[in-house]
């Protein structure tokens, strides 16, 4: 089990050259403020994981739908570019595959990784750690740069391109500069996507994030219900994100915003550390809860792969600055400002990042949204197949009682470019059932509800109901099942606590009387007690409980009242309904 500490005294001391001034509360982070030719990690590590929010791989996967899909990242390369390294990165990313149930796999180094600075050392566990746990297939690659100066940093990226790398992730950044677009070459190489961080500042720019050859990633605070689901996801404060001040918009942002500059996020991601990830990093002491758009940066690399290991499958070849695609698939309209495709997108339309807010389409602090990766990763993988679609439902089965609801989520996932319009039936349902979509119809991938509604009368039993979608000249089913289990007869429980009690003659005691309507049950029950000794006497208070509800009994004695003890009977009496249970006295 994972110990959730806050940061000690030693590891604060080790960051005492890199840490700075947090925008939020019981956080640090690390990397200290911008200066000019480098790079800094944007990171902030949780003061107070104990009282907040962490989560582990599964539920991350859950909660952007990776663990919908069947591609890993097999056969793809990762490269995650970080200053200085981290010396115990294999031990680290086996320690952290161990706790949660993982394949482990051995991390390929380029450079000299002596994993001298504290700060880049969590950097590069973060980075490592998360990039296999979104494409536990693929190959990581961790490309050392000698320092944190942008021409070091420059060199590694190169490096891991003649890696064989085709997604290469940047969790770092500085000021943007004018001179920057001269360094777009080392980001526009044919079939490599690169990622970068937009930053932790919250309103600002930030290379190479900026660059139009990179997915900038912004920052988003996620919560899940119960059932480990994406509740609710807002624009973290610390996102940076903003206007660039020196590159003009790119083809793919027009229509998108009015800025006429380049816009920073393209794409967002968890970031808050108050809904931060678990990372294990040997070199500062153990686990901690980290955040910040440094945790994006290398997850959205690990989509890229899952959608080259697609693309590799299909026949094409792996993607090649990634925006010239995800913006057109994003596209949810065909009025200006374009709103956000939510087949594709969560579109993360609350909160603010100190400068811009985040609105209902393209804004300056989670650019497009969070990606809904069981549809996004297949989208980014067309092949030469015949326009097709698929069908499925889940729950695979539900059992009700009669007389109430049961609801499935039905699916339709497009391929090979299919874009027709698909209409949903149900039949098989049993007598006095009825049956809704919402919606009725779906265009291309998206999920409607099917809602079955029984009445009293509909018949106890299993039934297999058939769902139908026809769109474009094709016709595809999927069957769930249905139990209706037969109403339960009104009825009630006693229960009396607690079960004995032993007093002096003379004196009182009381017993806690609980009665809980079952099937339906909605009348009075009136409540009584027997086998009371000589001299005792007993009252309810109240002496009935409509429904369900509580009593005390109280029985009080009399000096004279025999010793002994004494099997009392409570009885709850409801018309021909009889309940009862036992406790005991002792009087002495």
């Amino acid at each position: 089990m994972i110990r959730k500490t806050s940061i000690t005294q030693w590891f604060l001391a080790a960051l005492a050259l890199t840490v700075a001034s947090s925008l939020l509360a019981d956080t640090v982070k690390v990397g200290g403020p911008p200066r000019p030719g480098h790079a800094r990690p944007p990171l902030h590590i949780n003061l107070t994981p104990s009282v907040s929010t962490s989560y582990t791989p599964a539920q991350i996967r859950h909660a952007y739908g990776f663990d919908q899909l069947a591609a890993s990242g097999a056969n793809q390369k990762i490269a995650i570019v970080d200053a200085y390294g981290n010396a115990h990165i294999q031990s680290d990313l086996d320690t952290f595959c161990s706790q949660f149930g993982l394949s482990s796999t051995t991390v390929q180094v380029i450079g000299n990784n002596t994993g001298s600075d504290a700060g880049w050392a969590l950097e590069t566990a973060l980075d490592v750690e998360w990039a296999h746990a979104i494409a536990p297939g693929a190959t990581i690659i961790l490309a050392v740069a000698a320092s944190n100066g942008s021409g070091d940093l420059l060199n590694a990226v190169d490096a891991a391109v003649n890696a064989g790398a085709t997604v290469v992730s940047m969790s770092w950044g500085g000021s943007e500069f004018s001179g920057m677009s001269f360094y777009d070459n080392n980001f526009n190489r044919p079939n490599v996507t690169f990622t970068a961080s937009s930053g932790d500042n919250g309103a600002g720019v930030e290379w190479p994030a900026v660059s139009p050859y990179v997915i900038g990633v912004g920052g988003t605070t996620l919560y899940l219900d119960a059932n480990g689901n994406r509740s609710s996801e807002t624009a973290w404060s610390g996102s940076g994100g903003g206007i660039s001040s020196y590159n003009t918009e790119p083809a793919y942002q027009t229509g998108w915003q009015t800025s006429n500059r380049r816009g920073v996020p393209d794409v967002s991601y968890l970031a808050d550390p108050n809904t931060g990830v678990l990372v294990y990093d040997y070199v500062n002491g153990g686990w901690f809860v980290v955040g910040g758009t440094s945790a994006g940066a290398p997850q959205w690399a690990a989509l890229i792969a899952l959608a080259n290991d697609l693309r590799a499958r299909n026949g094409s070849a792996a993607l090649t600055s990634a925006n010239s695609v995800l913006y057109p698939l994003a596209q949810g309209s065909s009025s200006v400002p374009y709103t956000v495709n939510a087949a594709y997108f969560f579109d993360v339309s609350q909160g603010s990042n100190g400068g811009y807010n985040a609105g209902p389409t393209y804004d300056f602090v989670t650019g497009l949204g969070s990606p809904v990766a069981a549809a996004l990763v297949p989208a980014l993988a067309p092949s030469s197949q015949t326009p097709d679609f698929s069908l499925s439902a889940s729950p695979g089965s539900a059992t009700v009682s009669a007389g109430t609801s049961a609801s499935y989520t039905v699916s339709v996932a497009s391929s090979g470019g299919f874009s027709s319009t698909v209409g949903l039936s149900v039949s098989g349902l049993p007598t006095g059932a009825t049956a809704s979509f919402s919606p009725q119809a779906l265009t291309g991938s998206g999920n409607s509800t099917l809602s079955i509604s029984t009445s009293s009368s509909t018949p106890a039993g299993t039934y297999t109901l058939t769902i139908t979608a026809q769109g474009g000249g094709l016709t595809h089913t999927t069957m769930v099942a249905l139990t209706i289990q037969a109403l339960a007869t009104p009825g009630f429980s006693i229960g009396v606590s607690p079960g004995s009690s032993n007093i002096k003659a003379g004196n009182s005691t009381s017993y806690t009387v609980t009665i809980t309507g079952t099937g339906g049950f909605n009348s009075s029950v009136s409540l009584s007690v027997s086998g009371l000794p000589v001299g005792a006497s007993a009252t309810f208070n109240p002496a009935a409980i409509s429904v369900s509800g509580t009593s005390t009994l109280k029985i009080t004695t009399l000096s004279s009242t025999p010793r002994g003890t004494y099997s009392l009977a409570v009885t709850g009496a409801s018309g021909s309904i009889i309940h009862s249970a036992s406790v005991s006295l002792r009087i002495r």
